[in-house]
């Protein structure tokens, strides 16, 4: 069972049609050539859901191109709203650019389009030569800046031999890490790899991640195609997306408009019939599967947009659960509680990041104890292994972080 948020908290706010890239299979699906929202609309759709967002992540098209993208910074800002930016790293003025963030408390990172360790690769996707230097450049000059910057990365079929380079360039641009997302494009044979090289690419990711490299997956991949450490799509359960004239999506690969929030209110939406239609087209044999509650059931747009009954990529309910990361722990170590909670129906949301975990009213009182003053024996002591295990699985998610005693 997936429990649905009483209202979204993650958002992406995709401003602007216009794009300097052509990539192949771009999952964007609105008209390039309409003028997006003026200012004023942006702020007024800030306001509705300014009470909810936990986080913002501006996108497009190429969001720098939105013509009062500073502007709108500062509306931001003005509402204490934590964001990102997803960009491909083709800007006009570079200097302004990370002036302006650098000088935004709420601005909390890139995320810097690379589709390939060499030009040749990158550009094949992008379909633009030079973008490759561009992205490069960027990357570069934002993490000098002291900006963080996270990579992603389409897996595309002429950059499946340059994984472990990807991930060795972006650490010597200064990135956090590469985030490597499967490709959700149209059918194009050219582009799309095939599912036996996907599932070795799928495999060498979460080697180089076992590894310690920092490799990570972006977006879905089922589980009954590959076991990995992919994480299940949140559309319609805690994100969605506003496109540039205001229509609320359930994702960014999705042409589902569920309503749009300049006539709406966000409540009538999230509870409306075309999201719940939305949540309800998760395949039943999904729920019967023992990677379920990882997985979510793959990827919903993509069988939405294909008119598929699923995932393509899905092949059955799988019958053993995957099984636990493990990390080691000290009794010593004394947890501290690194997330924000909010109350649900169900108990309470943790929320850290782009990271979101229910928990139960009981799972919370564990939580509540993680305040840096006891350390793990006592946790044991008062809670049981139980208790011990929710910090350690709460830990790995980044959720909990520990001081040594």
């Amino acid at each position: 069972m997936i429990l649905t948020l009483s209202a979204p908290v993650l958002y992406a706010l995709e401003l602007t049609p216009a794009c300097t890239n052509r990539c192949r299979g771009c999952f964007n699906s609105f008209d390039r050539a309409r003028a997006p929202l003026p200012l004023a609309d942006w702020r007024a759709i800030l306001d509705c859901i300014a009470p909810h967002a936990h986080r913002i992540k501006l996108t497009g098209g190429e969001p720098t191109l939105y013509p009062d993208l500073p502007d709108l910074v500062a509306a931001l800002q003005e509402r204490d709203l934590a964001f990102s930016i997803f960009t491909n790293g083709d800007w006009a003025d570079p200097a302004a650019l990370l002036r302006l963030l650098g000088d935004t408390p709420q601005f909390r990172g890139f995320l810097i389009s690379l589709h390939g360790a060499t030009p040749a690769a990158h550009e094949f996707y992008t379909q633009v030569p030079g973008s490759y230097q561009k992205a490069v450049s960027s990357i570069r000059a934002a993490a000098r800046a002291g900006l963080p910057v996270v990579v992603s990365t389409v897996l595309h079929r002429h950059n499946l031999d340059q994984l472990g380079a990807i991930v060795a360039l972006a650490g010597d641009l200064g990135a956090h890490h590469v985030a490597f997302n499967r490709y959700l494009g149209p059918p194009l044979a050219d582009v799309q790899p095939a599912d036996e090289a996907l599932r070795r690419a799928v495999t060498e990711i979460d080697a180089l991640r076992a590894a310690g490299q920092p490799a990570r997956f972006g977006n879905c991949v089922p589980h009954c195609f590959v076991a990995s450490s992919a994480s299940g799509c949140l559309s319609g359960v805690a994100y969605c997306t506003i496109d540039p004239w205001g229509n609320l999506r359930p994702c960014n690969h999705a042409t589902l408009q569920c309503g749009n929030l300049l006539e709406q209110s966000l409540a009538d939406i999230w509870q409306g019939e075309a999201m719940n239609r939305w949540r309800a087209s998760i395949p039943p044999a999904c729920h019967t599967c023992a990677a379920f509650s990882q997985c979510h059931g793959g990827c919903r747009a993509l069988a939405w947009e294909q008119g598929l009954p699923h995932d393509p990529l899905m092949t059955g309910p799988v019958m053993e659960p995957p099984a636990p990361e493990r990390i080691s722990l000290d009794p010593g170590w004394r947890p501290i509680k690194h997330c924000v909670a909010r109350p649900e129906s169900f108990g309470y949301v943790l929320m850290q990041g782009n990271r979101i975990v229910p928990v139960t009213a009981a799972q919370m009182t564990v939580l509540e104890a993680c305040d840096g003053q006891i350390d793990l024996a006592a946790i044991l002591q008062r809670f049981g292994a139980a208790g011990v295990d929710l910090v350690g699985a709460l830990a790995e998610k980044g959720l909990v972080q520990f001081e040594a005693s």
